[in-house]
């Protein structure tokens, strides 16, 4: 298979990798502080900070994955529940059955469509 740096031996880095002023913020947490969020701009350029709240507090609860968004940019997150939360006795926020209905159904009509478009491309 070769040694470990064939990899790097066929890509050739020319610009910086690492930033060396990174950007330092200094914020104090108040009591009620539920988490921290640290990302990169493949979430902040995608989503508001209000949305990447309501996001983690249901992604705790429900213990999905990030790359559900269906992002294009490489997404890396930091969560840091600082333990004031009992996540699984949080209300769960309601969720709009018919703006899901609708888009289910959308969904189910385009597929048939592009099936039935393929069905008639190989006739």
């Amino acid at each position: 298979m070769g040694d470990d740096n064939s990899v790097v031996r066929c890509v050739q880095f020319n610009n910086e990798l690492v930033v060396a002023c990174p950007d330092i913020y200094q914020v104090t947490l108040g009591s009620d502080t539920e988490f921290l969020v640290l990302a990169s701009d493949g979430l902040w350029d995608n989503i508001s900070s209000s949305d990447a709240v309501s996001l983690v507090r249901d992604q705790l609860r429900k213990h999905r994955n990030i790359q559900d968004r269906r992002t294009q940019d490489n997404v890396s997150i930091i969560i840091a529940d600082l333990g004031r939360t009992d996540w699984q006795n949080v209300p769960k926020q309601q969720q709009n059955v018919t703006f899901e209905l609708v888009q289910a159904l959308a969904t189910i009509g385009i597929v048939l469509i592009g099936i039935w478009f393929s069905s008639q491309l190989s006739l």
